[in-house]
């Protein structure tokens, strides 16, 4: 009876809350994007598809925020009406009371992990080619088949890269492709690597091959070799893999064909580790949230929730962030980069309800 009551009234405020900070967030997109959409004369309908798909990841994003608020006001509210002091003389202990939040927590981050895998990471991948496609009515810039990249800049040449480094602003095993007449080859150009140095492009440790009609073939082994190419760097990252479009198995597979090739795939393990996470900071929030509401104060408030919520929430995005890079770099391996800010939360966590007056 104590469970279902303390549970109905928890949900309550953590759908209202969700509502709240959804509807928040989707006006302050929206009146950002507006402008721009009016200005490509974007239809109504892939408008208001672009922000449903978007709706998955934005829940997902916010949920930690929601149950963290929620925790604070529920308990909080308890406490303000003499709840937990009634239910403490009854012989119910702090844990128990605790409990039915500390499950939801739980079940919350078990759904979003689950979640993270397949629907969001697809949802994603949607919004973003409507916004991209049929919004700014532009293409993709290139696709993928297996971890390859082909990208067609002109009617007359085709890249084909093995891997695009969006951190090194680099790519790795490159081909280009010149097309001639009757669908012919009459030269193509393969090389290591391609970077963007001084404002301009350079192909490292190739070879030039031009074919000619009678069948002779031109072979020049160059190290270095600059390259007319009017794109920038960030045309080129956008082909990169995004690990947010990617569900676990995508992402293991693509790691899995990184290393078979002998690229670097610490960047995407970390990511993977990362996606595998942070579903499981709801948990955390819940766990952080009891201590500072069952503290012997009646005064606690919305304005107060929403400090220490906002707090907490920005704390754990920079040790995320910090760590997550240190990962990245190697400095810490990918489990660690990934779980770091879990476990540090956890610990403060576990001290803080440890440390509730009983």
């Amino acid at each position: 009876m104590i469970t279902r009551y303390i549970l109905k009234e928890y949900l309550k405020i953590f759908f209202i809350t969700l509502a709240a900070l959804v509807l928040v967030f989707l006006t302050i997109d929206f009146l950002e994007r507006i402008r721009k959409f009016s200005e490509q004369q974007a239809q109504f309908v892939w408008i208001v598809q672009y922000f449903l798909y978007r709706l998955p990841k934005i829940i997902f994003d916010i949920s930690p925020l929601a149950i963290l608020l929620s925790t604070l006001l529920t308990l909080g509210g308890f406490s303000k009406n003499n709840e937990i002091t009634a239910l403490k003389s009854c012989g119910v202990g702090l844990f128990r009371i605790a409990t039915p939040i500390l499950i939801f927590g739980a079940a919350t981050s078990i759904l979003f992990y689950f979640l993270n895998g397949s629907l969001i990471p697809s949802t994603f991948k949607m919004a973003k080619t409507i916004q991209e496609v049929h919004i700014e009515k532009k293409n993709r810039g290139g696709h993928f088949i297996q971890n390859k990249v082909w990208l067609r800049l002109d009617s007359r040449t085709i890249y084909n890269i093995e891997l695009v480094d969006p951190d090194k602003k680099s790519m790795h095993g490159i081909n280009i492709y010149f097309l001639g007449k009757e669908f012919s080859f009459p030269e193509e150009i393969e090389a290591e690597k391609l970077i963007y140095e001084n404002g301009g492009w350079i192909l490292l440790n190739g070879v030039h091959r031009k074919f000619f009609q009678d069948g002779s073939i031109e072979v020049n082994r160059f190290d270095k070799m600059p390259i007319h190419l009017n794109k920038k760097p960030e045309d080129f990252q956008k082909a990169a893999a995004d690990p947010q479009e990617m569900t676990y198995q995508k992402l293991e597979a693509y790691i899995g064909r990184l290393s078979a090739d002998g690229f670097s795939s610490i960047r995407y393990q970390v990511d993977l580790r990362g996606k595998q996470a942070f579903p499981f900071v709801n948990f955390m929030m819940v766990l952080l949230g009891i201590p500072f509401a069952l503290k012997d104060n009646r005064s606690a408030g919305i304005a107060r929730g929403v400090f220490v919520s906002l707090s907490m929430a920005l704390f754990y995005w920079l040790v995320f962030s910090i760590t997550i890079s240190l990962g990245r770099v190697m400095v810490f391996p990918p489990w660690l980069a990934a779980w770091s800010a879990n476990i540090l939360l956890l610990a403060i966590g576990i001290y803080l309800f440890l440390n509730i007056r009983q």
